[in-house]
């Protein structure tokens, strides 16, 4: 870069977009730029003396990299904050303030975005080879309607693994554990919370209770190959009269927790 002059610098900082304010070693405010002044006024006509002993600086002047900032015209900014010292031993600083209001507004649509799609996937996001919960509850709905019409049994279970290791591995072995002892016509998914779903057709309550014996029974062999034992803990639930997808599941989660705060292993909820 070719050498400038000082005016030549002082203009440059001048006409910068960047908000710029200099501070002296006892943290007084030595200078700005015009970026900055328009900060406080929407002409930028403010002095250095009302700079100086304006009390609301003081988000501006303080450690936070981050300052929320309202203009002069009511509208909330966001303005990360870069504090670089001008040599080891003037005590003066340089704080320049980024604008990231747009930055974070796109941010947050984005993930918004993700999130939205997370909840309308089929496919849980962790599992793929599992339905997620709005898959389920998809699923679900045409099997509660038949379960009504037709008076035939249909029961949910929710299974919850309690080990401080939940980690992918151990939660591909348990999905590989449900896949081996369900039947075709069983889905299988996982909830919001992570705790995996079982619908299962044409089951009664007994005939869940039955299946969720032979998963234990499975899980102590399985155990041997984790890095740390799986415990589970299982909420029952059968298809009533007056049921829907969410109300079964719901009923189904809720023991579950019964479960689980009772430290009984399975709660059945009627």
């Amino acid at each position: 870069m070719k050498d400038i002059n000082l005016d030549e610098a002082l203009a440059l900082l001048e006409a910068s977009p960047v908000a710029l304010l200099i501070t002296g070693a006892g943290g007084e405010v030595r200078g700005f730029n015009r970026a900055f002044a328009l900060l406080m006024d929407e002409k930028g006509s403010v002095s250095l003396d009302h700079v100086q002993h304006d009390s609301s600086l003081a988000p501006l002047l303080g450690p936070e990299r981050a300052v929320n900032w309202i203009m002069p015209d009511g509208d909330a900014r966001w303005l990360k904050v870069e504090n670089i010292a001008l040599g080891d031993t003037t005590g003066i600083s340089a704080r320049f303030y980024h604008d990231i209001t747009e930055k974070l507004r796109i941010r947050r649509e984005r993930d918004a975005l993700a999130a939205e799609l997370r909840e309308l996937s089929l496919r849980d996001e962790r599992l793929p080879s599992l339905f997620s919960q709005h898959g389920i509850l998809v699923s679900l709905e045409p099997l509660v309607a038949r379960s009504r019409r037709y008076n035939c049994p249909l029961s949910v279970v929710v299974m919850g693994i309690n080990t401080g290791n939940t980690e992918q591995p151990v939660r591909a072995a348990v999905a590989a554990v449900l896949k081996n002892q369900t039947r075709w016509a069983d889905l299988i998914g996982c909830n919001n919370q992570h705790d995996f779903i079982l619908v299962l057709q044409e089951s009664t309550q007994d005939s869940a209770l039955q299946l969720i014996n032979k998963l234990s029974s499975q899980l102590a062999v399985t155990n041997t190959g984790l890095p740390e034992p799986v415990r589970a803990s299982y909420g029952i639930t059968q298809c009533q009269k007056n049921d829907n997808a969410a109300s079964l599941l719901e009923r189904a989660e809720s023991a579950l927790v019964e479960a689980r705060n009772n430290d009984s292993g399975t709660a059945i909820a009627i």
